[in-house]
């Protein structure tokens, strides 16, 4: 059963993490600044924007995010180099040095996707590859890292051969966001959950109707996880706290304003309530 979702996996390749456009862009607010990751993907570029300040990533293949904790946000992203895994912690005023992982395979993988999310102490980043000699054959590590960026556990591969749109901890594991194929309807977003060793504990669900799906956040609201993303232009909510059944089409989500032209979904806080905001990219 993995073979097949690997491959279906496979299929959503530019669109996990992603949006219908040559330039992916996520964003976090940190001390009241929206700081934001730019993958370039016709320029072959990644950098951080901090208001008018911007820092080169990288050059080539490639795929970056960023998410906020610990009172820092951290940018995590993978390249085509030979130490591909990569992570930076980000401060209001400096962009840090970079820490470089090794994949634990010796194999040659493409940059596929790369999503992160705070833990109680730190930080984990799951990393996905494909390999260029079969891309039916995605790859996903978990790496461990403190609040302070500084590796605490290196990459290992854990067995989701699914394309990762966001992940969070729900607590006892994680809870990832999917991006699925939608049966010639667009995609859908699909959710699993996992053991802190990343092991799935059930099939994906369907999450979302299939649409054009993108622009992916989890948050925690209570004890709730609820899931933001854009589905066209429109900002929508689903609870996705239980994770439900394959196959079985989900209620509508709940409409929560709509996206401008170059302008991204940005996640605020007040205690317990998250909303969503459209904040313009660049």
């Amino acid at each position: 059963m993995l073979r097949t979702l690997a491959i279906l996996g496979v299929l959503s390749i530019s669109t996990a993490n992603a949006q219908p456009s040559p330039i992916e862009t996520r964003g976090i607010r940190l001390d009241g600044q929206t700081v934001s990751v730019e993958t370039h993907f016709g320029e072959g570029l990644g950098r951080v924007r901090r208001g008018r300040q911007s820092t080169e990533l990288f050059r080539g293949q490639g795929i970056a995010t960023i998410v906020q904790g610990h009172g820092v946000g951290l940018v995590a992203y993978v390249t085509d180099d030979e130490e591909p895994f990569r992570v930076r912690v980000v401060r209001r005023d400096e962009v840090g040095e970079e820490v470089t992982l090794a994949r634990p395979s010796g194999q040659s993988h493409v940059p596929f996707s790369v999503v992160a999310t705070p833990l109680p102490d730190g930080f984990a980043v799951f990393f996905q590859e494909v390999q260029t000699n079969d891309p039916s054959a995605a790859h996903t590590y978990l790496a461990r890292f403190s609040a302070e960026g500084v590796l605490r556990e290196p990459a290992r591969e854990v067995a989701i051969p699914w394309g990762l749109a966001d992940a969070i901890w729900n607590g006892e594991g994680y809870h990832l966001a999917l991006i699925y194929p939608g049966n010639g309807r667009g995609m859908r977003l699909s959710m699993v959950s996992t053991t802190p060793a990343g092991r799935p504990q059930q099939h994906p669900d369907w999450a979302s109707a299939a649409g054009a799906i993108t622009n992916v956040h989890l948050a925690r609201s209570g004890e709730r996880i609820l899931a933001f993303y854009a589905n066209g232009n429109q900002i929508m909510e689903r609870d996705v706290t239980q994770i439900g059944p394959w196959g079985r089409e989900p209620s509508a989500g709940t409409r929560r304003g709509q996206l401008g032209e170059h302008q991204i979904i940005v996640l605020r806080s007040d205690g317990d309530r998250v909303r969503p905001t459209a904040v313009r990219a660049r």
